[in-house]
This record gives structure tokens, C-alpha cells and sequence, in this order.
């Protein structure tokens, strides 16, 4: 849960950070944090979240 709240951090600092870009119109970075940085934090964000659910997968 501690890696699943470090990777939700991350989201959000990185969520400003690509606001700044944009507003900044720097293209180049905000596509580097938006397609790289941020999709690969999402994905990990999701797995984390997955795999920490009480409930199990196949009912018996």
C-alpha cells in the first residue's frame, strides 16, 4: 500500500508538472512526461490498486 501511495504522489506532481509545460508551451517535455512518465505511473497505480483488493478473483 506504501508503493501504491508513493506511485499516487508521483501522478500528482507529475499532473502540475505537465500543466506547466503546457502552459509554458513546451511541447516536447510535456509529451515526454504525458507518454512516458505518467502512463507508465498510471499503469502501476492500477496494478498496485488490483492486486490490494480484498475480494478474491474466482468465487468458489
Amino acid at each position: 500500500s506504501r508503493l501504491l501511495e508513493a506511485h499516487e504522489l508521483i501522478v500528482g506532481e507529475l499532473r502540475v508538472a505537465i500543466d506547466k509545460t503546457a502552459a509554458n508551451q513546451d511541447s516536447g517535455t510535456n509529451d515526454l512526461l504525458v507518454s512516458q512518465v505518467l502512463r507508465t505511473n498510471e499503469t502501476q497505480v492500477w496494478f498496485l490498486a488490483e492486486h490490494l483488493v480484498d475480494t478474491p478473483l474466482v468465487r468458489s
